[in-house]
């Protein structure tokens, strides 16, 4: 847990006025800044030194202007990396791993999936022991007329749904996302975590996630695509916290509160489980802004000013 020496350091230690006099390679010009979204991975208090040893600082995305810039730089960086794959009608479950898709590191996953029911995803502790600390999936069983949510395979439903309408699809892929994030597990329509959620569960005593399987059976075979982005796990510290004061969120170093701007997912910030005190913009969440644990590992993103007087390469 942060302490407040701990913040005061950081507020010392960073170099704010370092300048360079061109955007170096990799980092990219926007107005006065340079900006490096690195797929580098650490915790918040990693993300600021990290930073610092590039000469910068995290990002204050202080104007919807700067927002809008970043959003597309990460969505068009990821559409290069989805990976598909073909299941049978046979239900056996096939690891992501085996794609070279690592979860350890993030909490959702988002797909599209075309298949005439019985969509499974399998979240599991240990890659090929599914009996037992696996969350199991069910997207359309039931010929394509409900969902369920269980804490193993083939156990008892945890949550459900009945459709009114067929979710999936024989003919044309349909998107959904998963996530397992602070002992939840949801599950939602379209491609943005955290929108049109239609099932949830809140598991008490919860095992971690560390592989990702898919499979279909009982009379359906699916092609599946999932989204992988560059950046894993998609999520990026970037230069807010309410460490000071509870729910009083403030860009470092300039501890300037946050208010002209904001771009909240709705129902954040939260602060669950009463340790989520840094900010962190979601990919996978339509480029929305979450309060996380700040221990948690992320991805960064950095700034630096550049110098007026010399040319700039962007």
């Amino acid at each position: 847990m942060f302490t407040m020496r701990w913040l005061a350091v950081v507020l010392v230690c960073l170099n704010v006025g370092a300048t360079v006099g061109q955007c170096p390679a990799y980092w990219t010009l926007f107005g006065e800044r340079c900006i490096n979204i690195t797929s580098k991975v650490g915790s918040w208090a990693e993300g600021m030194k990290y930073c610092k040893s590039m000469g910068g600082q995290l990002i204050n995305i202080d104007t919807a202007d700067l927002q809008t810039f970043l959003s597309p730089i990460v969505s068009t960086t990821a559409q290069a990396k989805n990976i598909t794959l073909h299941t049978r009608n046979e239900y056996k479950y096939h690891y992501l791993h085996d794609l070279g898709v690592d979860v350890t590191k993030t909490s959702s996953v988002t797909f599209a999936v075309k298949a005439c029911n019985d969509a499974h995803i399998a979240l599991s502790k240990t890659k090929g022991l599914d009996s037992s600390d696996t969350y199991e999936i069910v997207i359309g069983g039931w010929s394509d007329s409900e969902s369920v949510i269980r804490d193993c395979k083939q156990c008892a439903h945890m949550d459900e749904v009945h459709h009114k309408s067929h979710p999936l699809s024989c003919s044309q892929p349909h998107p959904f996302w998963v996530s397992w994030d602070n002992n939840y597990i949801r599950v939602g329509k379209g491609n943005t975590v955290g929108e049109q959620q239609f099932m949830v569960w809140n598991d008490t005593d919860p095992h971690p996630v560390n592989y990702v399987a898919v499979s279909t059976g009982f009379g359906s075979t699916g092609d599946w695509t999932f989204f992988r982005d560059t950046y894993m796990p998609g999520k990026f510290w970037v230069g807010a916290t309410d460490l000071v004061t509870e729910n009083e969120w403030i860009w470092l170093p300039a501890q300037s509160p946050i208010s002209e701007y904001t771009n909240w997912l709705p129902g954040q910030p939260d602060n669950a489980n009463g340790n989520q005190h840094c900010l962190v913009l979601d990919a996978n969440s339509g480029m929305k802004w979450r309060d996380d644990n700040c221990e948690d590992d992320r991805n960064f993103i950095c700034e630096k000013q550049i110098d007026d007087t010399s040319g700039i390469i962007g």
